[in-house]
């Protein structure tokens, strides 16, 4: 079981977002953290109702280009 870092439930697999358009958590220093399916879905709205907000004409129709479930 792996503990998701933002609900603190265990589940067989968790889900991290690497990278999106204008998204990339590949090449900035950062702590990883692993979602459950739940808080990965809330997680991305949250990404792209704050991207809508703040940048006109980015491209926040799309599903995240690299999902890693773990």
């Amino acid at each position: 079981m792996i503990k998701c870092d933002f609900c603190g439930a265990e589940f067989d697999s968790v889900r991290r977002v690497a990278v999106d358009s204008d998204y990339d958590r590949l090449s900035v220093k950062h702590e990883k953290q692993y979602a459950c399916a739940e808080c990965s879905a809330l997680k991305e709205r949250e990404r792209i109702e704050k991207d809508a907000s703040g940048s006109a004409g980015s491209s926040t129709d799309k599903p995240p280009t690299d999902t890693v479930d773990v």
